[in-house]
C-alpha cells in the first residue's frame, strides 16, 4: 500500500460531501485512493464550543494512515465521556475496502485498584458494527496505555456506493478524581482493497 494516497479535510459546520476524480474509474494498474472527509465530532470527550473548530485534527501519516487527535479527551474518576467522529469515504468505482483495525493511544493515571475503560465501535452508515470492543487497565499504572480493535468477522465497505463512516469511543475511570485517563488519538488503516 505504499503508493496509497488519502486525502483527508476537516469541514467545519456542514456534512456535504462532494464526489472528487477519485471516485472515478482508475487507470489500468493505477493504485486506488480512498478519499476521507472529516465532517464532525461530537461528545463529551469532543465538544465544540460555538464558533470554534472541529475539537479534534485528523493526519495522514507515511504510510497512508489516518490519526485523529483530541484536543481535550480527559476523564477523572468516577466518571466518563465519549466521542463520535463522522466521515465521508469516496472509492474509485470498482473497488472496495476494509479498515483491518482501530487503534487507540491514551494515557492513564490510576491508584491501586482502579480501572480505565476504553469502548471502540465503529460501523458504515445503514449498516451492522463492523468493530465493538471494550479493553480495561487496572491501577496501579501511570503511562500510556494503548488498544486495538479488530473487526471479526472482517466487513468490506459496500460497493458501488460511496458510506460514511462512524466511530465511537467512549472512556471510564473508577475510583477518586485523582484518579484519570486521557484518550490521545485513534487511528485508523491503511485499508485493504478488493476489486467488487
Amino acid at each position: 500500500m505504499s503508493g496509497l494516497k488519502l486525502i483527508v479535510m476537516a469541514l467545519v459546520g456542514t456534512s456535504l460531501f462532494v464526489p472528487s476524480a477519485s471516485a472515478s474509474s482508475l487507470p489500468s494498474g493505477t493504485q486506488p485512493q480512498l478519499t476521507v472527509k472529516l465532517l464532525n465530532a461530537n461528545g463529551s470527550g469532543c465538544r465544540r464550543h460555538a464558533g470554534t473548530r472541529l475539537p479534534v485534527d485528523a493526519h495522514v501519516l507515511p504510510s497512508g494512515t489516518i490519526t485523529v487527535r483530541y484536543r481535550d479527551f480527559s476523564v477523572s474518576g468516577n466518571d466518563y465521556k465519549s466521542c463520535v467522529l463522522f466521515a465521508s469515504v469516496a472509492t474509485p468505482a470498482g473497488w472496495t475496502y476494509q479498515i483491518p483495525a482501530v487503534d487507540n493511544q491514551a494515557t492513564v493515571t490510576l491508584d491501586a485498584t482502579e480501572t480505565a475503560t476504553l469502548s471502540t465501535a465503529m460501523w458504515f452508515t445503514g449498516l451492522k458494527w463492523t468493530v465493538r470492543d471494550t479493553e480495561k487497565v487496572v491501577g496501579p499504572q501511570t503511562g500510556a496505555w494503548n488498544t486495538s480493535a479488530v473487526p471479526h468477522p472482517a466487513a468490506w465497505a459496500p460497493c458501488g456506493t460511496s458510506v460514511n463512516v462512524s466511530v465511537a469511543e467512549t472512556m471510564r475511570v473508577t475510583g477518586s478524581p485523582a484518579s484519570n485517563a486521557s484518550l490521545v488519538a485513534t487511528t485508523f488503516g491503511p485499508p485493504k482493497w478488493r476489486r467488487c
